[in-house]
Order: C-alpha cells, then sequence, then structure tokens
C-alpha cells in the first residue's frame, strides 16, 4: 500500500477516516455553532446530509469512506 502524507490534525478533530479515493474523512468535538460533526475533505459530503448512522459522526464517518470514491482536493 503506497504511504500517504496527511496534514497535520486541525485543533478539535477528534478521528479521521481515510475514503476509497484517498480522501479522509473528520469528525470534530460537538459545537453548539456548527450541526456538521463529520464532513468529507473530497466530495464535501457530511452527516449534515442524513442517510444512515448520520445521528453519529463517527458512524457516518466510517460508512462514507468505505464507499467514498472522491480524491483528495489540489492543495495549490
Amino acid at each position: 500500500m503506497p504511504e500517504t502524507t496527511q496534514p497535520a490534525w486541525p485543533e478539535g478533530l477528534t478521528a479521521r477516516y481515510l475514503t476509497v479515493g484517498g480522501s479522509t474523512v473528520g469528525v470534530w468535538d460537538a459545537d453548539e455553532w456548527s450541526p456538521v460533526r463529520a464532513l468529507c475533505s473530497g466530495c464535501i459530503a457530511s452527516n449534515r446530509d442524513g442517510g444512515p448512522g448520520s445521528s453519529d459522526p463517527h458512524r457516518w464517518a466510517q460508512s462514507h469512506a468505505e464507499t467514498c470514491r472522491a480524491m483528495p482536493r489540489p492543495t495549490a
């Protein structure tokens, strides 16, 4: 398996799941200002969009990561 270089975790990030396409799905601590707690960095889907496990950010993130084929967005 090829090595991937991941950026440092932002403050508040509690977990990161690697998607099939090589992007990541991040899960953040609860925040009263943001209803999004899990977000895919490739396709920008979030647990706020609904779907299986959407009320449990970790469950949603893992499920999404298992099927998402979006590639990481370029940094430059």
